[in-house]
């Protein structure tokens, strides 16, 4: 630092100005310490805090963890070298990404298989947490605001529930908070990563992978700033036709175009060795999974519209029908290649939306409902614990709701949020569903209802600097 002396006049004597100077700097720096040390003492608070609530979860278990999906099978053939194989059968019916995550621990556990699924649990919870704080400050958001954004991430009852089921949501949500996390970076940098982070969103929940599309889609849409050279109104005025503005705004929507298409890119990179080991085994390219035709059959099928549709008002599809349609769908798959049975169950359920489309539509708003409900079902869990779901979410409903209403949200890149927000309650308006579905795109809602709180501080918010921004700057 160059300082430059001269004197300030005081009574009969000169006072260096570099003393003023550096009293000023010295005092400057020593707050900015104490403001950072107390950011990252409240963040590991935070982060202790999501591992206590994922291992008081767990504990609920006694050392045992459900496994609905079959993925510790998978898990235990990778292991073994076997490959991707079910009761002795290569199989797509399953992403892969989480029975991969699984084999090592399956090789490194032996007997405490239980205890590593939940350790690995706990440090997916603890690292959504850290990813979901870095994108809000990467924003633009208040210390406030950030720690807000990672406490609903850390405390949120349907994505701590899910930490304690060998299930896909926990890896999932930390695959998003990833994607978020790096979508705020600019340039080409940022877009190859967030391809990344989609791609294995996808091979870990295939329902987030229409969130690359509408992302991409917001990436060459969605402003930057208010004086964005392509969408602000003051700027097209300004900028006579064929002048030196239209020009930039050319060469600014062709680049956006470009990395948009980089980002659907590497989104396809990411998923094409999966498709490729998938057309070796069965003769054409499967990118995600052969399951979705069930997910659809099991969401629009009649029974379904009869029993839960058109049933008592908070009924639940289970039991002997139940049964007796899973055991139609295994007659209807047997003896056929996972793609063609896939292919069957989702033209059976095509069929049921032609002949049935008031019902379909009936459905769509009620599956819409249960995606966003604030308590699960009255048929399956107690009182109290719908009651205490309903106080977290109902707030938390609200919040996201304010935080959309505002403008800021909507430019890039924060309107990746509410992007795959939007994605995923599509996906789920049309295939199964229920509320455990959204726990993926918590971190998304977190960041998005952290908005709607009015900052703490006095003056406006301001983006992180020197490399740390993604809101403030053009890409």
């Amino acid at each position: 630092m160059l300082l430059v002396v001269g004197c300030v006049k005081r009574t009969d004597r000169c006072v260096p100005r570099t003393l003023h100077v550096g009293a000023i700097v010295l005092f400057t720096s020593t707050q900015e310490r104490d403001t950072a040390r107390s950011w990252r003492w409240a963040l590991a608070a935070i982060v202790v805090l999501s591992a206590l609530a994922r291992e008081a979860a767990l504990a609920r278990g006694a050392g045992t963890l459900e496994d609905p999906d079959n993925y510790l099978p998978l898990a235990r053939s990778l292991a073994r070298g076997q490959g991707f194989v079910f009761n002795g059968r290569p199989t797509a019916y399953r992403p892969p990404l989480y029975p991969l995550v699984l084999a090592p621990l399956v090789l490194a556990s032996g007997p405490h298989l239980v205890w590593g699924i939940a350790g690995l649990h706990v440090l997916l919870g603890a690292g959504t947490v850290l990813l979901t704080a870095a994108t809000a400050r990467r924003w633009g958001l208040s210390r406030r605001r950030a720690w807000i954004a990672a406490a609903i991430v850390a405390c949120d009852p349907v994505l701590v529930a899910q930490s304690r089921a060998v299930m896909t949501e926990t890896l999932g949500a930390f695959l998003v908070a990833f994607t978020l996390w790096a979508l705020t970076h600019r340039g080409a940098r940022g877009v190859l990563l967030g391809g990344l982070g989609f791609g294995l969103s996808a091979l870990c929940r295939p329902s987030l992978l229409p969130g690359a599309a509408l992302v991409a889609l917001a990436y060459v849409l969605a402003a930057r700033d208010p004086d964005d050279v392509l969408l602000s109104p003051r700027t097209r005025r300004l900028c006579p036709a064929g002048g030196e503005g239209e020009r930039k705004a050319l060469r600014t929507a062709t680049r956006r175009c470009l990395h948009a298409l980089l980002l659907l890119a590497a989104t396809a990179a990411t998923l094409a060795p999966w498709a490729f080991r998938n057309a070796r085994l069965f003769g054409e390219p499967v990118w995600t999974t052969t399951h979705g035709g069930y997910t659809l059959l099991l969401a629009n099928n009649p029974i379904y519209y009869d029993e839960v549709l058109h049933g008592p008002p908070g009924a639940v599809w289970t039991g002997p029908s139940q049964y007796r349609f899973n055991d139609a769908v295994n007659a209807a798959a047997a003896g056929r290649p996972e793609p063609e049975a896939d292919r069957r169950l989702r033209a059976t359920a095509l069929r049921m939306l032609k002949e049935r489309p008031g019902d379909f539509a009936c459905a769509s708003l009620a599956r819409l409902g249960r995606f966003w409900g604030v308590a699960p079902a009255g048929a399956v869990y107690s009182r109290p614990l719908r009651l205490a779901s309903a106080l977290w979410t109902v707030p938390l409903w609200v919040a996201l709701g304010v935080g959309s209403s505002r403008k800021e949200v909507w430019r890039w890149p924060r309107v990746s949020a509410p992007a795959v927000i939007i994605a995923l309650t599509s996906v789920h308006v049309v295939y199964w569903t229920d509320l455990r579905m959204r726990a993926p795109v918590v971190p998304a809602i977190a960041l998005v209802a952290a908005t709607a709180v009015r900052p703490l501080q006095i003056g406006r918010e301001k983006p992180l600097k020197d490399g740390q921004e993604g809101a403030g700057k053009k890409s």
